[in-house]
């Protein structure tokens, strides 16, 4: 499917319109940053004239007057709780939420009804074995569903003739990397914020780039020179900075600080990946490359060597008498210049002092063509169950409808709450982000996890790769053994 570019650069040029002349990175922080941008107080809703609903949904939109779309949503690990809300609140996104609703039911004549359930894949699974009919739709996290795929739980997205799966509002990787024997069984974008909140980003901390008067890090990023090399460059010229005693300690100033899951990030934001499609469009292991082994040599370089980076989970005792990540207190007292963590995670800094911008994750070279993002498998995805195929058409104008009205107002209320900064808005930011949103990665391999081969990757990550082709031959043989069982599972079921 092709990619299209996203149309929150509609919101984005409303924004620069209100901000007006944008600086560079050491012009915002050093030239009174706080008088340099203009606040914006309201989030801005898309006006997306090119991707209206088609012509023959529109004239479909009393059709389905009365229906009701039945949702059993997971209410556990990673919910789903962005689906409904009772009463409009002050709260951006919430209002969002509800206004979105309001607008499915006033102009579309259906309403929304959530089953929350923490144990959403076990339910669907004993209705599936059942025959039970209740629920139109499943939404749960991405490692749950990823392995259903292949026990004919879910219906292929792709036969659902009112799902136009191409529009933009849709996660156009999602094809790429999720579909099997070209069926697709789950999808997201901007039906959800959960993609969003479990997409990981560069953060960096604008005072202490002016301090070292590092260049202009978004036009890197257009530039296509924001990589894993120019990263590295940046944080040995800085360097580690001890706080006076001599000694490597949580209190220090680190270039780069992060947590377990930014490996993964790096890896990915690199172009490496655990699994890959053969011609069948069946996934296939692509763990033991010379290019994964060279992804793996840029982060250990970058990550584990010269105090380059503070790791929170080496310090977890510092979390937990703090209430914090010891890499998120480093940024955010100015004891690190980059900080890596899910989107999810942004709105929390917005007490820090100094501003700060986002980025997506370094590229492995100039020549990599995307910047490329990892996405948590706590994410949602939205299943249809084969159980609900006779009411198909109605479940995917809803699903639909619900999208397009999400992307023209919960998505844009998304955008704003997480990059509010000092009660300003960072257009470069929101740029940034777009792109790293539009470029997520979705590997059958991590999210399946077969043989447990994503942890094993991550804590493989951080060894180097002296242990390498040790590592691959356990990892791989673990998981193609589980991969072959997933196959196989798949062809018995699909006929």
């Amino acid at each position: 499917m092709k990619r299209i570019i996203s149309a929150i650069l509609c919101a984005l040029f409303t924004l620069a319109a209100f901000v007006g002349c944008q600086t560079n990175v050491s012009d915002e922080t050093t030239a009174k940053p706080d008088s340099e941008t203009t606040e914006i107080t309201e989030p801005v809703e898309t006006v997306d004239v090119g991707f209206e609903i088609e012509n023959d949904i529109a004239e479909r939109k009393n059709e389905f007057s009365g229906e009701t779309l039945t949702i059993l949503a997971n209410s556990g690990f990673w919910p789903a709780d962005d689906i409904y809300r009772e009463e409009d609140s002050d709260d951006p996104v919430s209002s969002a939420i509800f206004t979105r609703n309001n607008r499915l039911e006033e102009t579309y004549e259906y309403k929304i009804n959530v089953i929350n359930d923490a144990n959403a894949d076990v339910t669907i699974q004993n209705a599936f074995k059942s025959g039970i009919k209740d629920y139109d739709v499943a939404v749960y996290c991405a490692s749950e569903a990823c392995p259903a795929a292949a026990t004919n739980i879910f219906m292929d997205l792709t036969t659902v003739p009112t799902l136009d799966l191409g529009k933009h509002y849709w996660d156009q990787g999602l094809f790429d990397g999720l579909s099997i024997d070209g069926k697709l069984f789950y999808v997201t974008g901007d039906i959800s914020t959960k993609a969003n909140q479990g997409t990981f980003l560069c953060m960096f901390n604008k005072k202490v780039a002016a301090d070292h008067d590092i260049a202009n890090l978004y036009d890197m990023v257009r530039n296509g020179t924001w990589t894993i090399d120019a990263m590295y460059s940046i944080c040995k010229e800085i360097g580690y900075s001890d706080d006076g005693n001599s000694k490597v300690g949580v209190e220090d100033f680190y270039p780069i600080a992060l947590q377990y899951e930014i490996y993964l990030a790096l890896y990915y934001g690199q172009g490496g990946h655990i699994a890959r499609k053969d011609s069948d469009n069946l996934p296939m292991l692509d763990l033991n490359t010379e290019k994964n082994m060279s992804v793996i040599d840029n982060i250990y370089k970058t990550t584990c060597t010269d105090n380059l980076a503070i790791d929170a989970h080496d310090h977890l005792d510092f979390a937990n008498a703090n209430g914090l990540f010891a890499s998120t207190a480093a940024f955010k007292d100015d004891r690190a210049l980059f900080y890596f963590t899910n989107a999810g995670n942004i709105p929390g800094l917005r007490d820090m002092n100094s501003d700060f911008g986002v980025l997506p994750n370094p590229k492995y070279d100039e020549k990599q063509k995307d910047y490329a993002s990892y996405v948590y498998h706590g994410v949602s995805l939205y299943m249809i169950p084969v159980m609900a195929s006779s009411r198909s058409e109605f479940i995917g104008f809803a699903l639909e409808t619900m999208a397009y009205e999400s992307h023209k107002t919960i998505t844009p209320a998304y955008y704003d709450v997480t990059l509010l900064s000092k009660s300003q808005r960072d257009a470069d930011s929101y740029e940034m982000m777009d792109i790293a949103f539009r470029n997520r990665v979705w590997d059958l391999g991590y999210f399946a996890k077969w043989g447990g081969v994503d942890d094993r990757l991550t804590a493989q990550i951080k060894k180097g790769t002296k242990s390498f082709a040790g590592f691959c031959k356990s990892a791989e043989k673990a998981a193609q053994k589980a991969l072959n069982e997933y196959i196989d599972a798949y062809k018995q079921v699909s006929g």
